[in-house]
């Protein structure tokens, strides 16, 4: 199965030529970007898109396609004509505690200034994240305790100010729980966890004795309405992520078994204890919002388990 962008957003980015830059090529939104591109643009791709990641590499894409990645380091020294700008660089949570994770992250927003200063951007896209948010919904700038929502807050607040200084249009989505294809980590997030075990004949094992609610978001859906808010030249826009229903992940494990293996799965987690709920979910109304204006429709959650199950399904058959 193969990533692509709905047809208006394929059209208006045909329609132009406007260059494209895609940083953090690497990671599940970058991916999942370039194969969107490579849909859409088909040859011209390599000529309009532009990609980096921490190291200069080469990603081949599921067509065949070489993407040629040049090292992020490099972009602080770009001259070009403004570009729509995919910005997904970004030291992820799961490394927060090391030693210099503060200073990474500003070094990636301080290159990206730079380039925005020297060459403006015709629009740019920035995923944030539910971590934003403190205990009272608010959005929290508390470095000491969780770096990464700060510092994903404080990237919020550089790029919505360049948008507004350089005039060009921004969207920023605090993105909370993903589904779909090119996820990068089948062992780091629940939906794949679940897959997985599915995938393999089950049982399905949970670690959570709590309750965990989650509600999802189609990586395609994210990446349509933030295109097509881009091009249709809107202003700033924050909103989440959000997905409907929001399930806690016992009966998210008893759906996604009905939707892949057509029958129910033995799910099998600790003895429950009583605890708070766990639950990062978005607002769903900002997200159907701007999913309207956008003219997105969202792809229910049995759709969006059954293609995150394919993705999984190619990405372990070797191993199997």
């Amino acid at each position: 199965m193969r990533n692509a962008f709905a047809p208006a957003v394929t059209e208006g980015l045909r329609g132009n030529s406007v260059p494209i830059i895609v940083t953090g090529a690497g990671g599940w939104l970058g991916q999942a970007a370039l194969e969107a591109l490579d849909g859409a643009l088909g040859e011209t791709m390599t000529e309009r898109v532009i990609a980096f990641a921490s190291t200069g590499k080469e990603i081949v894409l599921r067509s065949g396609r070489r993407v040629a990645v040049q090292a992020y380091d490099t972009l602080g020294a770009l001259v070009m004509d403004p570009a729509l700008i995919l910005h997904f660089a970004f030291r992820t949570r799961g490394f927060a505690r090391e030693p210099g994770y503060v200073e990474t992250n500003r070094r990636i927003t301080g290159t990206m200034q730079k380039y925005i200063a020297r060459n403006g951007a015709f629009g740019m896209f920035v995923p944030s994240s539910g971590a934003v948010y403190g205990p009272d919904r608010v959005p929290h700038q508390n470095l000491a305790g969780d770096p990464y929502g700060a510092l994903k807050y404080e990237d919020e607040l550089v790029f919505g100010a360049l948008a507004r200084q350089h005039g060009f249009p921004a969207v920023i989505i605090r993105i909370f729980n993903l589904a779909g294809p090119c996820m990068n980590n089948l062992t780091g997030y629940a939906l794949a966890c679940i897959i997985t075990d599915i995938l393999r004949g089950g049982p399905v094992e949970l670690r959570a004795a709590h309750p965990v609610l989650r509600g999802y978001a189609h990586i395609g859906d994210v990446l349509d309405i933030a295109l097509s808010l881009l091009l249709g030249r809107h202003e700033l826009a924050v909103f989440d992520s959000a997905g409907e229903p929001a399930l806690e992940i016992g009966e998210l494990a008893l759906l996604a078994a009905r939707v892949i293996a057509g029958k129910a799965l033995e799910v099998r987690r600790p003895d429950w204890q009583a605890g708070a709920v766990d639950r990062y979910v978005g607002d769903m109304q900002s997200y159907a919002a701007a999913a309207h204006v956008a003219g997105v429709n969202l792809r229910p959650l049995e759709v969006q388990i059954g293609d995150t199950a394919a993705y999984i399904r190619g990405a372990i058959a070797p191993a199997g």
